[in-house]
């Protein structure tokens, strides 16, 4: 055999371990995001601040593309139309049902909701025949979410009941969750980082004319702040959805959707641990959390021997 040809299972557990490498390197960066979006938002509204950071990180992910990639490109084959409308729906409409998801419900329940994304993956991939449902997919699934919920509300001390907007946080974990796949499954002639760019840019363009009509009806008030005192921040948060999107598309490329997004259900330990950092606490409940997170992840990804072959039990999608 020559040294240049892997066998079937070693190229696949190399690309498990990149595929897992990004996820980590997508779900910190995404995390990073987080205390920024905080800061943010006592200047900006949440509509003005969602299309802000999509589009500027479309623009910085195009940019990149064009400078280091141009020559080796072959965009006449790529299928843009698609890309566009898939930006458009499940990010631009993805980010608007989270925006007014946060604002009319709490903490707590939008946290819980958001650790259903690798559940509704892999409810989307058994409807479509794509992934089966197995014991040990199905326990990992229930480790990562007892996890995600677990290091979510570990410190949140707001009233978990009903508000109204968690119908609109299902709907936008439905639609991130459907982005994510339709781009691993039709999108893929586009390398990850164009078409995170393309799919960013074209999200944050559907935004602009809902912005001028709900101004328009005055449902409220759109304002933002460029001081320059204060600019570094939408900086570092354009940088971190670029990245963090483009680590995401190279990981679901290698690992699937499914088992990617169970290492969503971990941003809000990497939130805590970079919250430390300035001084907060990190509790043994949430080293807890992550710690069962982490072992989903894991578990979703062992192999079984059978005659000497090693078989995935995670599938492409």
């Amino acid at each position: 055999m020559s040294p240049n040809n892997n066998p079937p299972e070693v190229s696949k557990s190399v690309s498990r371990t990149e595929g897992n490498f990004f996820a980590v390197l997508a779900m910190f960066t995404w995390a990073t995001t987080y205390p920024i979006t905080d800061r943010l938002l006592e200047t900006w509204d949440p509509m003005s601040l969602a299309a802000t950071r999509i589009i500027g990180a479309g623009i910085l992910l195009a940019c990149l593309t064009f400078i280091f990639t141009r020559k080796t490109l072959s965009w006449q084959e790529w299928p843009i139309k698609r890309a566009v409308l898939t930006g458009m729906v499940g990010l631009g409409a993805g980010t608007l049902l989270m925006n007014f998801g946060f604002q009319y419900s709490n903490p707590i329940n939008v946290a819980v909701i958001a650790t259903t994304v690798p559940l509704v993956s892999l409810i989307m991939g058994v409807f479509r025949g794509e992934e089966k449902m197995t014991l040990r997919i199905g326990i990992a699934l229930f480790c990562a979410l007892l996890g995600g919920v677990i290091v979510s509300v570990a410190n949140l001390n707001t009233p978990a009941g009903f508000e109204g907007g968690e119908f609109l946080m299902i709907l936008a974990v439905i639609s991130w969750t459907w982005f994510s796949r339709t781009s691993v499954k039709h999108l893929a002639v586009i390398p990850p980082y164009p078409r995170s760019a393309l799919t960013l840019f074209s999200g944050g363009l559907v935004l602009l004319p809902i912005m001028v009509l709900v101004h328009w009806l005055g449902l409220f008030e759109l304002h933002s702040s460029w001081d320059r005192s204060e600019i570094i921040w939408p900086i570092l948060l354009i940088l971190g959805v670029a990245f963090s999107t483009s680590f995401w598309m190279l990981s679901a490329d290698r690992i699937g959707v499914t088992v990617a997004a169970i290492h969503v259900n971990i941003v809000p330990f990497y939130v805590v641990l970079l919250m430390v950092l300035f001084g907060g606490d990190l509790s043994i409940i949430q080293i807890a959390g992550a710690v069962l997170v982490s072992f989903g992840v894991v578990l979703a990804q062992l192999t079984r021997t059978s005659k000497g072959h090693a078989v995935r039990l995670a599938t492409k999608l």
